[in-house]
């Protein structure tokens, strides 16, 4: 049973707790004084007004960095930018958590925009600052973009710098690039009000698969789904660029058009066709990247949220690409309303039905053409020798940390969530090192189980041909890949011959089971035409003529 204090015992505890708070209050100011800091500081005043949803109000913006090897102060005078910029929230569900994330529009005195260099990124005035609150990492965005910026394709790119708002420290943030046309940015071409016909009215376009909450009917747009099993009837797209209130209703109409027919090529019986199927309206490289990205972070939000496309002009490709990458937090393991997203054993892409969101389903249906598989298959062969290596990874995570430094355990001063719930935590790590050896381990596994599986989905191995055998890419250059389904587990023997019948290349490889095999090996052979042939024991499992191209 509980027993109460004494009066005088209750007012003498309301006084300590006082002083304490009233300490704790100066030391905080003092503190921010003396905050001297590696990273870089972005200070932002709203002169006491609440940052609305919407619209943007008038602030007044400073970023200082001194550079390397020297401290960032908040009372310093800005170095990259010192002026006015517009600020609202940004995010949805992350809106509910104390430390939100911003838009910025850099703006003149007038009001009018501006643009700028900032922390070394190309000069623009729409930027964003992202809140990394649930990422207890702080690093699933940032590892997503940096993997994203190594694969070719422009994915936003960030620095990150730690907030002052009002005079209150606020922690470790990302400034980041948005998602908008410009040549620094998704290098398409503009397209004005007045271009509504023939190659003018082709692009370029940017458009977003996202929550529709709260929108009006003329900021989006739908198509029908087709039917294919058991996915949603229709797909619903928000207008990026040019805006809703800015696009003229001949673009409206056009890039719901492109998009349906687009959509009834890879619905059709001859989707595979190189000429009439669905190459001729998606470009299936940056589909493939697209999707890589999406089943290595396994994302909860994949293929159906923040899902961003764009198309140029017809005169400069005019294909719908995939892309750009675009918020990861809940990704890599950390959410806890879904089994499948926190397993490292399952393909996402496959699961478009209602029941699990209703995610769009053109990469299930691209994955059942041979082609389309096997530019996945290599794509993700040539990533995991190079960039996507899981020593270049981890080397990345650890070099990360090191630059934050000091301002992690800032961070989480400001903001204690370690070993607290945090919706939609799965893990909750005691430590910010067990959070961050979560996040490496499952990344380890994650990759491990794709380059087991990366030809072994669902709609690959029921749809593949055992008695085929397949090589790619053909023509060859410097490797050569050959897939193939085996009964056995004996010895294969890959033999190539040029066309006098000389062998010039012999290779082994054990298999490890029966079943599906991928083998893959470097070559160095002059150019021209070459037969490969592929033998268990003495039986032959299959040839194909194959070309060698100059290197």
């Amino acid at each position: 049973m509980y027993k109460l204090l004494p009066l005088k015992l209750n007012i003498a505890l309301l006084l300590l707790l006082f002083s304490v708070a009233a300490s704790l209050q100066s030391q905080t100011a003092s503190d921010r004084e003396n905050l001297y800091t590696d990273l870089p500081l972005v200070v932002i005043d709203t002169w006491g007004e609440d940052i609305p949803d919407d619209p943007k109000i008038t602030a007044w913006l400073k970023i200082i960095d001194n550079g390397h090897g020297e401290k960032n102060n908040w009372q310093q005078d800005g170095t990259d930018y010192e002026g006015y910029a517009g600020i609202e929230l940004r995010g949805q569900s992350s809106q509910m958590f104390p430390k939100t994330s911003f838009s910025i529009e850099l703006r003149k005195e007038d009001g009018t925009d501006t643009t700028a260099a900032l922390l070394g990124m190309p000069a623009e005035e729409d930027w964003v600052l992202y809140a990394p609150y649930s990422d207890k990492t702080l690093l699933r965005n940032a590892i997503t973009f940096y993997l994203g910026n190594l694969m070719g394709s422009w994915q936003p790119h960030y620095r990150f710098c730690e907030l002052y708002l009002n005079g209150e420290y606020y922690g470790i943030y990302a400034l980041t690039e948005s998602i908008k046309r410009g040549r620094s940015r998704v290098d398409i071409s503009k397209l004005k009000p007045d271009e509504i016909s023939g190659d003018d009215l082709t692009g370029g376009y940017i458009i977003k698969a996202d929550k529709m909450d709260g929108l009006r009917s003329d900021e989006y747009f739908t198509i029908n789904s087709g039917i294919y099993n058991q996915n949603p009837d229709k797909y619903e797209f928000t207008y990026v660029y040019p805006k809703y209130d800015e696009i003229a209703p001949e673009q409206k109409t056009y890039i719901s058009k492109f998009l349906s027919d687009a959509q009834n090529a890879l619905n059709g019986d001859h989707f595979s066709d190189l000429s009439d199927g669905f190459r001729k309206y998606f470009d299936a490289r940056s589909f493939v990247d697209f999707q890589i990205m999406q089943e290595l972070t396994n994302n909860v939000d994949g293929y159906k949220f923040s899902t961003f496309f764009y198309k140029d002009k017809d005169s400069r490709g005019g294909k719908l690409n995939a892309g750009p990458l675009w918020d990861f937090d809940l990704c890599y393991g950390n959410e806890d309303y879904t089994d499948f997203n926190l397993q490292t054993d399952t393909w996402l892409y496959p699961k478009f039905s209602d029941y699990y969101g209703g995610r769009i389903h053109w990469w299930a249906r691209m994955m059942e053409d041979l082609s389309y598989r096997s530019l996945f298959m290599s794509r993700w062969k040539n990533l995991r020798m190079g960039p996507f290596s899981t020593d270049s990874v981890m080397l990345f995570i650890d070099n990360t940390i090191d630059y934050l430094g000091d301002a992690v355990a800032r961070n989480f001063e400001r903001w204690p969530v370690i070993g607290e719930y945090i919706w939609p935590n799965y893990f909750i790590g005691q430590t910010y090192e067990e959070e961050v050896d979560y996040l490496k381990d499952w990344i380890t596994d994650r990759m491990n189980w794709m380059d087991a599986n990366v030809m072994l989905a669902d709609n690959v191995s029921d749809n593949y041909n055992k008695q085929e055998l397949l090589v790619f890419p053909n023509p060859v250059r410097d490797m050569i890949n050959i897939y193939l389904y085996t009964d056995q587990s004996s010895e294969l023997r890959t033999e190539i011959y040029d066309l006098l019948g000389r062998k010039a290349v012999i290779r082994t490889y054990m298999p490890e089971g029966a079943g599906y095999q991928l083998i893959n090996f470097d070559v160095d052979l002059a150019p021209g035409y070459y037969i490969l042939k592929v033998f268990q024991g003495s039986k032959q499992k299959g040839s194909k003529n194959i070309l060698v191209g100059r290197k």
